[in-house]
């Protein structure tokens, strides 16, 4: 099992937040490598280089972790992959590099989704951060000048984006991905001339 990126630990607050990092890119990486099943306090401590208690101490259950950690995950995802952009050309620009970055976060979402979707999971953290995709979306079609007042379009370019990430982790072709981002962006710009 290879480590996570480690979180900088400095003092006092600094020293409790890098150990919650660390402990989150362990459960991020385990969900993501090898599945949620295999996300236990013990199995996080190991990697994260700490004892199990110190897992429980942070987060008090399996659940709470994981639904941080899918959150994490997410919250990077979006920022990474700049869906929220000033202009169409950088819009999605670094999507590829941030999946093949770290495809253990994109596979601890789509996990996380499934479980939710069998009703195994919460629904309320998936639907948070659905909300927090479109809303970067929405703010990029608003900087561009497209007119979205429902997020109608930002929801439908959302879910081709959620579908090319996975299409992604299928294929694993970086060309292949860009060559459909490449024609999202020539959508949404005929949609701004069109006015």
């Amino acid at each position: 099992m290879s480590t996570p990126p480690r979180a900088p630990v400095g003092t006092g607050d600094d020293v409790k937040a890098g150990v919650r990092d660390r402990l989150l890119e362990a459960a991020i990486h385990i969900a993501g490598t090898e599945g949620h099943d295999r996300v236990t306090y013990r199995s996080v401590a190991a990697l994260a280089g700490t004892s199990h208690s110190l897992v429980r101490f942070y987060f008090g259950t399996r659940e709470a972790m994981l639904t941080q950690a899918f959150e994490r995950a997410a919250r990077r995802d979006a920022a990474e992959a700049h869906l929220l952009s000033d202009d169409l050309r950088t819009f999605g620009s670094t999507l590829v590099e941030t999946i093949m970055g770290a495809p253990a976060r994109q596979l601890l979402q789509y996990e996380f989704l499934l479980r939710t979707a069998r009703g195994d999971g919460p629904v309320e953290p998936v639907a948070e951060l659905y909300d927090h995709y479109i809303a970067q979306v929405g703010g990029t079609l608003a900087n561009v000048g497209i007119d979205d007042p429902d997020d109608t379009l930002a929801t439908l370019v959302f879910a081709a984006l959620d579908g090319l990430v996975l299409q992604h982790l299928v294929y694993g072709s970086a060309a292949r991905t860009e060559q459909a981002l490449a024609k999202l962006r020539v959508i949404l710009e005929a949609s701004r001339a069109g006015k």
